[in-house]
C-alpha cells in the first residue's frame, strides 16, 4: 500500500484542503426553542387524541350510514321499513338505552329531539307513515317514500346532535 501525497504538479502546490464544516445539530440550542418545541409536541398529541377520541365515538355512525347505504340498494325489499327502522332504532339505544322501549310517536319524537333546529322532520307526515307501515302490512310505503326516508335518516345520522355529560346531568350513555 502507498501513502497518498498531495499532488507535485506546480499549479496546485499551493491549494489547501478544504476543511468540512461541523455537524448542524437538529435539536434546538437554546431553552426558548426547546420549549417551544415541547408545546408543539403536547399540542400534537392533544391533537391527535382528541381526533382520534372524536373518531372512535363517531364509529356508530359510520356503520349505521354503510348499512343504510346497503339496505337502500335494496328498495324492492318487502320488510325495508321494517330493517331501517332496527337501525335507526338501534343507534337510538346506542345514544341512550332508554330509548330502546320507544315506540310509535315517542320515537319520532326521540328522532326529533336529537335534530338540531329541527333539520329533520320525523314526526312528520312521511314518519306516521312510516310507523303505520310497520304496524300494517297493507300501509306499505312507496318506493318514492322509502328514498325520502332513505335520505331523511342519512342526514339525521350526520346531523343529529348528542348531548354531553355536562349537558344531562351525567345519564348520557355514551
Amino acid at each position: 500500500m502507498s501513502i497518498h501525497e498531495p499532488p507535485s504538479s506546480y499549479m496546485l502546490r499551493k491549494m489547501s484542503e478544504v476543511t468540512v464544516p461541523d455537524h448542524v445539530s437538529w435539536f434546538p440550542q437554546t431553552i426558548g426553542w426547546k420549549i417551544v418545541a415541547i408545546l408543539l409536541f403536547v399540542f400534537a398529541i392533544y391533537y391527535i387524541a382528541k381526533s382520534t377520541k372524536k373518531w372512535w365515538e363517531n364509529r356508530y355512525r359510520r356503520e349505521a350510514s354503510s348499512l343504510l347505504n346497503l339496505l337502500s340498494s335494496s328498495v324492492n325489499n318487502p320488510s325495508l321499513s321494517y330493517e331501517i327502522f332496527e337501525v335507526m332504532k338501534a343507534v337510538l339505544t346506542h345514544i341512550n338505552a332508554k330509548n330502546a322501549t320507544l315506540f310509535k310517536d315517542d320515537f319520532l319524537i326521540a328522532l326529533d329531539s336529537y335534530s338540531p333546529n329541527s333539520v329533520c322532520d320525523f314526526n312528520g307526515e312521511l314518519g306516521q307513515q312510516w310507523i303505520r307501515s310497520l304496524m300494517q302490512q297493507q300501509y306499505a310505503l312507496s318506493e318514492q317514500q322509502l328514498n325520502e326516508l332513505m335520505s331523511l335518516c342519512q342526514q339525521w345520522l350526520t346531523s343529529h346532535v348528542v348531548p354531553t355529560l355536562e349537558q344531562t346531568g351525567g345519564t348520557h350513555a355514551v
